[in-house]
């Protein structure tokens, strides 16, 4: 199988272009993308491979992450220091609330409703944070210093943890959500771990160094380490196809990985800069942002 472009989605510019974090919103069938350089949402229809519309005046918008269980849509307007909070099924502002500075990464805690902003810090990479908004309420309920700058954030609700990666040093944060506390640090022998998925007992990190790192959740160990062709971003789990989606924005590539054999499996050219993904599983269709052509190109295995 070989993954080749199949379409490409036109988006209206911004001032600056670039693009952040994206994600699905399966209900709807749309994918909502931060298009940092225009301070907005933009959202695409899954179907008809077509731009719909914007959510306009989210200061310097980064982090893009939605709960289907809850139809929730979180904003992390790094502009502004602060969260937006949408109804997703019909982008519904239910609020917004203040967060440290230059939020970024995003996790959800879906079992206590509580939305963790992981902040980049003013200067950016100084005093960073992690601000506890209780979304119900919309107060920021506790802020969690952290040890060095922040980048990608997931909650996983199996083992109930929130898992969080720090550049300097290159480790990866264990968070217990019921006591907000970092309760182990697990090192990433590769410098400046960015991307990040939790699949079952794996940790599946991209790191600046140009690796792509495999860790034993519970132990820390290394199961393996594949190298990538440049620095990468985001990463996208393809869980029934086995296959990890890898962002590399410098040449501008995706690395394909089989994560039952953990090898390489191809890389594919899509645009210099291209960092951010996001993947449709319902259309088996990658989404690849780019910020220089201006659009989403899409992706598809040939079967």
């Amino acid at each position: 199988m070989t993954l080749v472009r199949t379409g490409f989605i036109p988006i209206p510019p911004g001032t600056d272009p670039g693009f952040d974090h994206a994600d699905v919103y399966r209900a709807g069938g749309r994918v909502y993308v931060a298009h940092t350089g225009a301070d907005r949402i933009d959202v695409l229809d899954c179907e008809t491979k077509t731009y719909l519309r914007s959510l306009p005046d989210l200061p310097g918008v980064a982090g893009v992450l939605i709960d289907e269980a809850h139809d929730l849509l979180f904003s992390s307007d790094r502009a502004a220091a602060r969260v937006s909070v949408f109804r997703c099924s019909d982008e519904h502002l239910l609020g917004q609330t203040a967060v440290g500075a230059h939020p970024n990464g995003l996790a959800y805690d879906s079992r206590r409703r509580c939305l963790y902003s992981f902040n980049l810090g003013e200067p950016v990479g100084e005093g960073c944070t992690v601000s506890v908004v209780d979304v119900d309420s919309m107060s920021n309920a506790q802020e969690i210093v952290l040890p060095g700058r922040p980048r990608w954030a997931a909650y996983d609700a199996p083992s109930d943890r929130i898992y969080a990666k720090i550049r300097d040093p290159a480790v990866i944060l264990e968070i217990e959500p019921g006591s907000a506390a970092v309760v182990r640090s697990i090192a990433v022998p590769s410098a400046g771990p960015h991307g990040l998925w939790v699949d079952g007992d794996r940790l599946f990190c991209a790191a600046d160094a140009g690796s792509l790192v495999v860790l034993d959740r519970s132990s820390g160990d290394v199961l393996a380490s594949l190298p990538l062709p440049g620095t990468p971003d985001v990463v996208m789990l393809d869980a029934g196809a086995q296959r990890l989606y890898v962002a590399v924005g410098d040449p501008g590539t995706v690395s394909v990985i089989d994560t039952a054999r953990l090898s390489l499996r191809e890389t594919v050219e899509t645009e210099s800069d291209a960092h951010t993904l996001a993947w449709d599983p319902d259309r088996e269709t990658l989404y690849v942002f780019c910020p220089a052509s201006g659009g989403a190109a899409l992706y598809s295995d040939s079967r």
